[in-house]
């Protein structure tokens, strides 16, 4: 593969810029992407379920929440370095040297600019949350932002390349690189939360360095910035979403910190991770393969809509079945990842993950507006969701991490429908073929969540089978594993639809659109 440095190279076959050779066996490419995705991420989730364990037992709560709040700063100001340019590379038809090169350069003096003002933020976030030890955490986790910055486009284009392996290799490597530094720090030099600091910066800086080692690509001066002008009004939609995602997902922390102060927002937020597995571990994969593909395909309304329907499917049945594991075994989960002594994270876990196959289920609507070059539409849609949610989370908080855990359960039952509708506008899809293709799902989720939680409670039979946590998961586990099978998976692999949904995937060619 040529590094396609020069703008003459550009689109010639196989340029690391050139997106004819996307289109030919992109089935294929998706397909074997999907497994390497789920593949590395099995291997990722391995490690990072084994780190907060080990963590969990050398740390106390007080250091995760400390983390929690200097990196709801961090993060706060880390959303707008990346601007959404690295989607803007992965979500257009064709890019070309110049258009590349002035993102990495936006991307980075932002990144570089942004650093400073974060620090500039830490006497507040200090006073917020009446805490002294805050403001050099802060100083410290905002140096991942410009290092971060300056890989984000070697990132997008293996990605928009399907370079899966290097990709996953990446993020595996990086994250062991951060993962032994923490666990050193911690265990071997006591340094408590500053070796989850540690641990986040060296997976930054590694995570970049094995991206510019693997992507051929290197930036160039830029000798025309016209280009880059439509692609940045694009970047800066999507990044606003990305804005008042940040708002959806760290107002919870800043609110549970600010009110009831480190020891329960570490609780908070190590339930927030279990709940977060299943997102990371099949969505988050599925989608970053699916969103370049249906990119690609956005010229061809009719294969669009069936590509976006399959895949939406086949994730849900994944999907559902952690989703329906994670809700039954909450707190068996958390003592057996955590200790008996995070016993309220299982609580928490269990209120939040009352919600798992909607928020799973809210990031399909992103899939078509992003893929269709509609950044701003979702812009505004979470500009809507994340101030009702913010102000819902602010009524909530007087019950504590429990109550806002149940704010989020309740709205994510509400927005993904109302995102559903919003994104299918003007398209070859309907609100009502969404439905269809998930009403299966979220019925077995609904019915079998039912039936163990009533079960629990009033069936001797359910009391009787219980044994100690790792065994009373297990058997939990086998139970919903063949109800599932049998009730959900049969049917929708007898009916056709599974087969046919693989076979899209698997198609070799995918005709060029006009």
């Amino acid at each position: 593969m040529t590094k396609g440095v020069a703008g003459g190279s550009d689109a010639s076959k196989g340029s690391v810029l050139s997106s004819e050779h996307l289109t030919r066996d992109l089935g294929r490419r998706t397909a074997s992407g999907g497994i390497i995705a789920l593949c590395a991420q099995a291997l990722i989730l391995l490690t990072q379920v084994g780190y907060m364990a080990l963590m969990a037992r050398l740390l106390q709560p007080d250091d995760f929440g400390l983390v929690a709040m200097a990196a709801s700063v961090t993060a706060f100001v880390g959303v707008f370095a990346d601007l959404g340019l690295s989607m803007v590379t992965i979500q257009r038809k064709e890019v070309d040297q110049d258009t590349v090169s002035a993102l990495f350069f936006v991307n980075l003096g932002v990144g570089f600019a942004l650093m400073p003002l974060t620090w500039m933020m830490a006497p507040v976030a200090t006073w917020l949350f009446n805490d002294p030890r805050v403001f050099h955490l802060v100083l410290v986790l905002a140096i991942a932002i410009p290092i971060t910055a300056a890989g984000a486009q070697h990132k997008a284009l293996l990605i928009r390349n399907m370079r899966w392996m290097s990709l996953h290799g990446v993020n595996l490597g990086s994250l062991l690189c951060g993962v032994a530094v923490g666990v050193a720090m911690a265990w071997g030099w006591g340094f408590q939360y500053w070796s989850l600091a540690a641990a986040t910066l060296t997976t930054a800086l590694v995570g970049t360095i094995g991206l510019w080692m693997l992507s051929p690509w290197r930036p160039t001066k830029v000798a025309n910035w016209k280009n880059a002008s439509s692609a940045i009004s694009f970047g800066i939609n999507y990044s606003g979403s990305q804005f008042t995602n940040y708002i959806n997902r760290q107002s919870d922390n800043v609110l549970v910190g600010w009110k009831s102060g480190p020891g329960e927002l570490g609780f908070y937020t190590r339930a927030y991770s279990l709940f977060m597995l299943p997102i990371t571990l099949v969505s988050g994969p599925i989608g970053s393969v699916i969103i370049p593909m249906l990119s690609r395909l956005q010229t061809q309304p009719d294969r669009w809509a069936r590509t976006y329907l399959s895949a939406m499917r086949l994730t849900l049945m994944v999907n559902t079945i952690l989703c329906i594991l994670i809700t039954i075994n909450a707190q068996e989960i958390v003592t057996l990842v955590y200790g008996e002594s995070w016993s309220k994270s299982g609580v928490i876990l269990m209120i939040l993950s009352l919600s798992l196959i909607t928020s799973i289920s809210g990031q399909f609507g992103g899939w078509a507006l992003i893929s269709l070059g509609r950044a701003r539409e979702l812009f505004v849609f979470s500009i809507f969701s994340s101030l009702i949610r913010f102000a819902i989370f602010l009524f909530a908080i007087q019950w504590g991490a429990s109550g806002v855990a149940l704010a989020w359960s309740i709205t994510s039952w509400v927005f993904t429908p109302m995102l559903w509708l919003y994104a299918t506008r003007d398209t070859e899809l309907r609100f009502t073929d969404l439905v269809k293709a998930a009403a299966p799902f979220f019925l077995a989720y609904i019915v079998v969540v039912a039936l163990f939680h009533i079960g629990d409670s009033i069936w001797p039979t359910f009391k009787v089978l219980s044994l100690p946590t790792a065994g009373d998961l297990a058997l939990k586990s086998i139970i919903t594993i063949v109800i599932y099978g049998v009730f959900v998976v049969a049917p929708y692999r007898f009916a056709g639809f599974m087969l046919g949904d693989m076979r899209l995937f698997l198609d070799k060619d995918v005709p060029q659109g006009t």
